[in-house]
């Protein structure tokens, strides 16, 4: 009995070396093919700008300048003005609109009694009385009176007169897109409380324009 288990057990191990065996020559047949050619590309926003003076592109200079001005003056912007566009390949969600600015204390004029003003000073004397914001000439945004806290500059020092440091501290939001233009003027009032400390002064003025893709920019 027991050389009969011997051989059964001797038998299955034979058994089972054959079915490794066999199975180690099995092979298949595969053949690949390939999908070539296969890009992603990013479409692209592209807000342009002109004026008066200079043709479509991606700045503008000079668009508002006044010289010689004095408290109480006003410089109206009746032709001036910055046209916008998109000429990218995608849709925009909104336009936003601020500013910054710098001072050019030029010389200490004699009756200066700070010749270190900083550029808030002067922004706070820079009046805004007009501000519009066209869409294709069809509908406009008064951004001084927009009941809309968005499209509306915001007093922010408390000074009961909207300015260029309200701009800076109070953007204009979501406001629709150029599509396919638009047109943004000014006016602008240098107050006539504005002191002998600002006499010879330079306020330069940067505007900036962005466009945003989606609502949550």
């Amino acid at each position: 009995m027991k050389g009969m288990k011997k051989i059964l057990v001797s038998l299955s191990i034979i058994g089972v070396v054959a079915v490794i065996a066999v199975g180690s020559t099995v092979a298949y047949f595969r053949d690949v093919e390939t999908s070539t050619g296969n890009t992603f590309s990013a479409g692209t926003l592209d807000l342009q700008i002109r004026d008066q003076n200079n043709p479509w592109g991606n700045g503008v200079t000079g668009t508002w300048s006044a010289t010689d001005m004095k408290p109480g003056d006003e410089y109206l912007f009746n032709v001036p003005f910055v046209w916008l566009r998109n000429v990218g390949s995608i849709n925009a969600d909104h336009l936003e609109i601020t500013c910054d600015y710098s001072i050019d204390e030029n010389d200490c004029l004699e009756p200066e009694t700070n010749c270190a003003n900083i550029p808030d000073d002067m922004a706070k004397e820079m009046i805004i009385t007009r501000c519009e914001y066209y869409q294709d000439g069809v509908w406009s945004v008064n951004c001084l009176t927009n009941l809309n806290p968005k499209w509306r500059i915001e007093d922010q020092d408390g000074d009961n007169k909207i300015t260029f440091y309200d701009l800076k501290n109070d953007k204009l939001d979501d406001l629709t897109p150029p599509n396919p233009w638009t047109t943004f003027e000014m006016s602008v009032k240098f107050s006539e409380l504005a002191g002998n400390d600002f006499q010879g002064d330079t306020f330069d003025l940067t505007m900036f324009f962005t466009l945003n893709q989606d609502a949550s920019q």
